[in-house]
């Protein structure tokens, strides 16, 4: 057990620097390699922890929200993946994520680079600096030169706190691609043969011109009514059964209201099951509000139903896929992005090891997880959309 002097933080971060070995010990107290499968975090013979321990280093901009031993021993591990690659880890392993503005100051603290962390994301009990006792004694000497010196030291520590969020590089950087912007505007706003010569010798349409301009414009009014009439809400769709984890009745309330609730609750409330569910949610790099229509049947999906299709909830049934256009479940992962959810202490599946599906591991009862969960999904299926789907976000 672990002794109450001993701070999980400070020997992660000693074990750290030291590069020791920091056991995992699953619920039998048997070594293990596999974070999912560990009970319990052993530093040496000095002290033992639970794996999710909350640990003295709080979440940015927050005073209540700590992070885990399991999510900071995470993070370590798999610190030169890219964010994107690191959360997608973390939602299918159920483990708590270290927000991309935390990174930089908590790996530098943990390996030994920075002495402290950041007011936005401090060690809860920080003990005190040179620096606050220089402050408390100008603030007992009372005098105005006194004052003025506690307000410079005051605008100091403020700048040395401050991180810049957002960068030159960051605001230009995109993940929206415009190269179908040329095609586009051909497509709208076609070239006319010999009107330019027409113009400049007329100088104004006469005639047959004339109809021939005003038949031009409704044509163009035509193209751009059938523009807009092509674009087709996103596609989502999730297994028939009832007895699936995610169902017509529930999964609005997590992709939408980030809570996870009972399906056969809810459709004992609910009633009929309904057709179609629509689900809005705003795009995190481009503010731009996108609603996803979600069903739980093919049967009447046209050509471009399919083309719309961005996302299968899997419950591990190959039945699930009978009558889709793509005829195995490795093709339909192939052609759209596929989540298995289960519970986070369940074992998948063995039909899912071969599908190229994502685990979305779900708390049985820690609904205040649901939120990190629910994000994690949604930054994979925008990055796939972006990448596979471009002209579904324009």
């Amino acid at each position: 057990m672990s002794s109450p002097s001993l701070d999980p933080l400070h020997l992660l971060r000693q074990f750290t620097v030291q590069s020791k070995k920091v056991e995992l010990l699953d619920k039998n107290d048997n070594p293990t390699t596999d974070l999912q499968f560990a009970a319990t975090i052993r530093f040496g013979d000095e002290a033992s922890f639970p794996r999710d321990t909350p640990t003295s280093l709080l979440r940015s901009n927050s005073d209540s929200d700590p992070y885990t031993l399991s999510a900071l021993l995470h993070f370590l591990g798999h610190r030169d993946q890219s964010f994107y690659e690191y959360m997608k880890m973390t939602n299918t392993l159920g483990l708590q994520t270290i927000s991309f503005g935390d990174r930089a100051q908590v790996l530098g603290y943990l390996t030994g680079k920075t002495p402290d962390v950041a007011a936005s994301g401090p060690v809860a009990e920080k003990q005190p600096t040179a620096g606050d006792a220089k402050r408390a004694k100008t603030r007992s000497s009372g005098d105005g030169a006194a004052t003025a010196s506690t307000a410079n030291d005051i605008a100091r520590d403020i700048i040395r706190r401050e991180r810049a969020l957002v960068t030159p590089s960051t605001v230009l950087s995109s993940n929206k691609s415009f190269a179908r912007v040329p095609d586009l505007a051909k497509a709208l706003f076609p070239a006319k043969p010999g009107a330019a010569v027409k113009g400049a010798v007329s100088g104004k349409p006469t005639g047959g011109d004339a109809a021939a301009a005003a038949a031009g414009g409704q044509t163009l009014a035509a193209r751009r009514s059938a523009h807009h009439r092509k674009r087709r809400n996103p596609i989502i769709v999730v297994p028939a059964a009832t007895t699936s984890m995610l169902t017509m009745y529930n999964i609005k309330s997590l992709l939408q209201d980030h809570q996870f609730v009972d399906g056969r609750a809810e459709m004992e409330k609910a009633g009929p099951k309904p057709h179609e569910v629509f689900v809005e949610h705003t795009m995190s790099y481009s503010g731009q509000t996108v609603k996803f229509r979600v069903v739980d049947s093919v049967q009447d999906f046209t050509e471009a139903d399919w083309e719309a299709l961005v996302c299968v909830f899997t419950q591990g049934a190959a039945w699930q896929f009978k009558n889709w256009t793509w005829k195995t479940p490795e093709e339909v992962f192939h052609n759209c992005l596929g989540f298995y959810p289960k519970y986070q202490d369940e074992r998948p599946k063995d039909t899912v090891n071969s599908w190229a599906v994502s685990l979305l591991n779900i708390e049985r009862s820690k609904r205040h997880m649901d939120r990190a969960t629910v994000v994690g999904l949604w930054n994979s299926l925008e990055q796939y959309m972006a990448r596979n789907k471009p002209d579904l976000l324009s």
